[in-house]
């Protein structure tokens, strides 16, 4: 089998990222490398002196000060050694298989499917389940994403769930990994990564045997900023997308969507009466960024 390197990046989240990193343990694969790159800006010495029971797995971690999912995962890659790279949450608890079954699907799948996705189940919620009538992660024309990624069909896709996916090192390296422009909470990030692999000729794919289940820490990670403010990432993030990726005639409509989601909110009582305000500001910071 290739060799693997599971990649965690976390923020705020160090005993959390504990508990995950004790999970791996019970791996049926034993020989792979563990790299957490964290965020927070305290040391942690628990996190910085880990070490796995079984004497093999070996271990890196890294502490870095930008915070943001497309960095943190890029400075894993970087530090790599292996030729799969697998990237989870770190609040999750990972099937005991999940490593073994990458690396199987690799084996035994066709050379242009650069890209797996994972399956992801969350006890109480279909966040990560929004219709059975899709297979994986799509977007929509005026950029919203859609996904189904717990499914027991396997199937082709356009991005993979950026908590539970594994790529070939050199494909990572290839596309020039995860595009750091993407903001906050980094929605679209992922569905950007599959859009890029796709450019280059490769193809995402689908499978449910590679689970994880998501914990969905109520504290840490990307939600250190108020949920008003997340709908300037939102908005960023969708009209830097669509620039980027040749959808220009979409972005007006897509600031129409993206007014109607801040409205809906504001009057559901999920964000506060400036989330138009962000979601206009966003939108305009959009048009402007230079794209990678």
């Amino acid at each position: 089998m290739p060799s693997s390197t599971l990649i965690i990046p976390t923020f705020n989240r160090q005993q959390i990222t504990l508990d995950t990193l004790g999970y791996l343990n019970y791996q049926t694969v034993q020989d792979f490398e563990v790299i957490v790159v964290d965020q927070t800006k305290s040391d942690f010495t628990d996190l910085d002196n880990y070490s796995f029971e079984n004497g093999i797995t070996k271990y890196k971690y890294i502490n870095i000060n930008i915070v943001g999912l497309p960095n943190a995962r890029n400075v894993g890659a970087d530090h790599a050694t292996s030729e799969i790279l697998i990237y989870i949450d770190d609040d999750c608890i990972p099937d005991n298989k999940l490593i073994e079954s990458y690396l199987n699907i690799f084996n035994e799948q066709d050379s242009k499917i650069w890209c797996i996705g994972g399956r992801v189940i969350e006890a109480g919620s279909n966040i990560f389940k929004q219709s059975d009538k899709i297979i994986g992660g799509w977007i929509t024309w005026y950029g919203k994403t859609l996904k189904n990624f717990d499914s027991d069909k396997d199937g082709m896709c356009q991005w993979a769930p950026g908590g539970n996916f594994a790529i070939k090192a050199e494909r990572f390296k290839e596309v020039g990994g995860f595009d750091e422009n993407y903001l906050g909470n980094a929605i679209l990030e992922d569905g950007d990564f599959g859009f890029n692999i796709m450019s280059h000729g490769g193809s995402v794919f689908y499978s449910s045997k590679p689970i994880m289940e998501h914990l969905r820490a109520p504290t840490g990670g990307t939600r250190k900023e108020s949920a008003s403010k997340g709908m300037f990432y939102r908005a960023h993030n969708t009209v830097y997308f669509l620039r980027k990726h040749k959808m220009r005639l979409r972005i007006f409509p897509a600031l129409g969507y993206l007014i109607a989601v801040a409205i809906k909110d504001l009057i559901q009582r999920k964000h506060g009466i400036f989330a138009i305000f962000w979601t206009n500001k966003g939108f305009v910071k959009g048009l402007f960024t230079k794209t990678k």
